[in-house]
């Protein structure tokens, strides 16, 4: 009457599957992200590629299913969303922007998976000091809190990338390689 062999493997396997679903669950979702260098620009050189939905299409990569949302097409309001097959549907809005900054939100697939950042801009010697920071929630998917572990690191390795690809595009030329680049100047360090 104990079961066969067969149905206490079952049972094992289902045991810990059920802990590993419980720990997912029991994981925090979110994550931080941080990036930082200098352009040698001038801040309002660096800020017209920030104040737009199209001026963030031309430094950072975006589905090809990409259309503008109703609303401005520059500063406070103005957004985009995609309905991609394989990345889902999607919002990116700019909800403040200043002289030397801005603020956005971004949310995927309705909200289940939702991210806020910001670009500050400051006058550091000749150039200007970007410092890019976002944070995110992956949602209450259990398998979410496991991606969550690996998100800071992955997101600052983005982050950078994204930096360096704003200063290209602002001066015409590759940026030189910084410490930021190997990772060491990322909110999980």
């Amino acid at each position: 009457m104990g079961g066969g062999l067969g149905v206490r493997v079952l049972g094992g396997a289902a045991l810990i599957l059920i802990g590993i679903l419980g720990l997912g669950v029991a994981m925090s979702s979110s994550w931080e992200a941080e990036a930082s260098d200098v352009i040698d620009a001038p801040v309002q050189d660096i800020m017209a590629y920030l104040d737009s939905p199209e001026g963030w299409r031309a430094w950072t990569p975006w589905p090809d299913s990409v259309f503008p949302t109703d609303g401005p097409a520059r500063g406070q309001g103005a957004g985009m969303a995609w309905d991609d097959p394989e990345l889902g549907d999607g919002s990116f809005t700019l909800t403040q922007v200043t002289a030397t900054g801005v603020q956005y939100h971004v949310e995927v697939n309705g909200g289940a998976m939702v991210t806020d950042g910001t670009i500050e801009l400051a006058v550091e010697g000749s150039g200007t000091r970007v410092t890019w920071r976002e944070e995110g929630d992956l949602g209450r998917n259990p398998l979410m809190g496991f991606w969550a572990l690996s998100m800071d690191r992955a997101q600052t390795d983005e982050l950078v990338k994204g930096v360096r690809r704003l200063g290209e595009l602002v001066l015409g030329t590759p940026q030189r390689e910084t410490p930021a680049d190997s990772g060491s100047t990322g909110a999980s360090d």
